[in-house]
């Protein structure tokens, strides 16, 4: 039944009606009233500090959960102030909707600004609503496409059209099925089932776009009827976390034990990778090999590195197919993944890959990672910023399942890490999110600790306090600069986190960090524990 309200009452309920519960944002003339509306409506809004953080928080909401994620800031600055964490957003492939709006149509307004250009020039897609009725099927297409794209929207919805009023009819959004993805070829599926009937050594690896169509099962079928190593990317990190002959993620913060199996497969299945230069390790292991790619997207296959076979289809569905086929040709395991690999993977102790560089009021932060690994809930999302720090975690702290391990290193800023932790966290409130960063990062965004105390998020904050800005300082001296010039003068960081509503506790050694644990298990959060390091210690992610 059709009822006459505002075209802001409208973007409320359709947002609503579309299933979108959280929405992040920072209010101001051009949104405040739909928010507002949306508030009134039992909808959840989370507000952030700076329009930046707001995206983020949406972008690790969206990464979290695998769903569109809206956040609305206003118009002019608000959308400027954005741009740097929704290039991030659009790099990372995170189907985020930002709701603005044109400013007033008047000729002095000082807040104006060409929000087309401004969508461009983060590369993502603008879509403007042109008329009062045309709001509730604007917003449902715009959710589609960014559902369907995975490409952030930026839906400008003019502040002069606010106040008018349209006959209202719930939108009809609905998620899309993955029925209706592509599925590989009898041809493609034949040359790849010939290559890895004849592959000895064949290798299984795992990318985002397998946790995306939870193919888990069927890729540990696969490498089982194959006699493979399993091995993922970054982003799958720990998908097959406790499967025999898993030998961790591949590329450049690889171990040795897995970098040795994947250099000497003779061949690499990838299911939802997109085998990028950090996860071939710039080539380096792929030469020598025959390359099999699935993916979703018809670009992927051949896109950073030549391949054998493209696959275009679902990871489950094409891995199933595989498995109907090699059963079909009598194929038997190749015995790659041999009793000898999983002893030697059972038996890794990480401590033995690196020589300790901690002194007596600084920790190495390797050895804080691994220490935190195992003392913090094992069912944890993970949230890493940009800087020099990245190899500790990348390489030493794990998640609670693929899927649940994210970083913002996709547009190369620092400072998005902590924001988008606090949206991850947001969208998990049931488990830990574990967000790491440096403190030159922490310094850009740390204001949002009040939201993250705000909003009670099971959130711890790991801060790998070097002192510096740690890639700064290894580039200054491997250039025979002074890297003392990128030395911080920061203020106390748990002042800072208690002044703002957090728990927190400085780590120089081992103990403390036990100590953070154990307020962890006693619920103290959201809780900074400010890991104490020395600058001229690089844990390794530079020279990957």
């Amino acid at each position: 039944m059709m009822e006459t309200i505002t075209v802001h009452e409208a973007i409320a309920r359709s947002l609503l009606a579309a299933g979108q519960e959280t929405i992040f944002g920072l209010l101001g003339d051009g949104n405040m009233q739909y928010c507002a509306n949306y508030m009134d409506l039992g909808g959840q809004f989370i507000g952030a500090v700076h329009e930046g953080n707001a995206v983020s928080m949406a972008d690790g909401h969206a990464r979290e959960t695998d769903r569109v994620t809206a956040v609305s800031v206003t118009h002019g600055p608000a959308v400027t102030n954005t741009l740097t964490a929704l290039t991030e957003a659009v790099r990372a492939g995170s189907p985020v909707l930002l709701l603005s709006g044109d400013t007033p149509e008047r000729r002095d307004f000082v807040q104006h600004l060409d929000l087309r250009a401004a969508a461009s020039l983060a590369g993502a897609s603008y879509r403007r609503v042109l008329r009062p009725e045309h709001v509730v099927d604007d917003i449902t297409k715009a959710l589609s496409s960014v559902e369907t794209t995975r490409v952030p929207m930026l839906l400008d919805i003019p502040h002069a059209l606010l106040n008018d009023e349209i006959d209202y009819e719930p939108s009809r959004f609905t998620s899309a099925s993955t029925s209706s993805w592509t599925r590989p070829t009898e041809e493609s599926l034949d040359t790849a089932v010939g290559i890895l009937a004849s592959a000895q050594r064949p290798v299984v690896l795992a990318g985002a776009g397998a946790v995306r169509s939870e193919a888990r099962e069927e890729l540990v079928a696969l490498a089982e009827q194959l006699g493979a190593p399993l091995a993922t990317t970054l982003l799958a990190k720990d998908y097959f976390s406790g499967v025999p002959g898993h030998v961790g993620v591949c590329g450049t913060v690889s171990h040795d034990i897995g970098i040795e199996a994947i250099s000497s497969a003779d061949c690499l299945v990838v299911f939802g990778a997109s085998l990028n230069q950090y996860t071939a390790a710039h080539g380096d292991l792929l030469r020598g090999k025959a390359i099999v790619q699935c993916d979703t997207d018809p670009a992927a296959p051949g896109r950073h590195f030549p391949v054998d076979a493209g696959l275009v289809g679902d990871a489950a569905a094409t891995a199933r197919a595989i498995r109907r086929m090699l059963d079909e040709a009598e194929i038997t395991p190749r015995g790659y993944n041999s009793e000898s690999l999983r002893r030697r993977l059972s038996e890794r102790d990480p401590r033995r890959e690196f020589s300790d560089a901690g002194s007596e009021d600084l920790l190495d932060m390797r050895t804080a990672m691994i220490e935190l690994d195992e003392a913090l809930p094992a069912h944890r999302t993970v949230v890493t910023d940009t800087g020099r720090f990245m190899g500790a975690p990348w390489k030493y702290l794990h998640v609670g399942g693929g899927g649940r391990f994210h970083h913002t290193v996709n547009f190369g800023s620092i400072g998005l890490g902590l924001a988008t932790a606090l949206g991850a966290a947001v969208a998990n409130r049931a488990g830990l999110t574990v967000a790491v960063a440096g403190d030159g990062g922490v310094a850009m965004s740390y204001m949002e600790l009040a939201t993250a105390a705000r909003e009670k998020l099971p959130l711890v904050v790991v801060i790998l306090d070097d002192g510096c800005y740690g890639a700064e300082y290894t580039k200054l001296a491997e250039a025979g600069l002074n890297p003392q010039y990128s030395l911080l003068d920061s203020p106390d960081l748990c002042d800072v986190a208690r002044s703002l509503g957090c728990e927190a506790i400085r780590a120089t050694d081992t103990a403390d960090l036990h100590k953070a644990a154990a307020l962890v298990e006693e619920g103290h959060l959201p809780l900074v524990i400010d890991v104490r390091a020395d600058p001229g210690v690089d844990p390794g992610v530079l020279n990957g």
